[in-house]
């Protein structure tokens, strides 16, 4: 029987913010851990609706997407997303479009075709 099957994404390298953690927790009670190294400190992060990919905002204007089903692999990276400044929000509007918001005072689509 299966008690629960639970993601949860979590920032981590103290004061810098720049190792984002994936903590995948299933009914074996033994989580899985899983790190990508961001190049700045994190500001946002959410999980995709069916959880397979968690996109990364950062002071550096980037945005990451790693894919939480191989997390060895190298994540797909949206450079100088908001060149202006910091990304201040990313959320996910389906498995496949992220929209983000800066320090530029601007909304941007994004398609991600992984």
């Amino acid at each position: 029987k299966q008690w629960y099957q639970r993601r949860v994404a979590i920032t981590a390298g103290g004061s810098t913010g720049r190792n984002p953690l994936l903590l995948n927790v299933t009914n074996s009670y033994k989580p899985t851990i899983h790190c990508w190294s961001a190049q700045s400190k994190l500001v946002s992060c959410h999980f995709s609706p069916d959880s397979r990919y968690l996109a990364l905002g950062g002071v550096d204007s980037n945005i990451m997407v790693c894919d939480t089903t191989t997390p060895m692999d190298s994540p797909i990276k949206i450079l100088r997303a908001h060149p202006l400044g910091t990304i201040s929000r990313v959320r996910w509007l389906n498995n496949n479009t992220i929209v983000s918001t800066g320090s530029d005072m601007q909304v941007r689509q994004w398609t991600i075709n992984a």
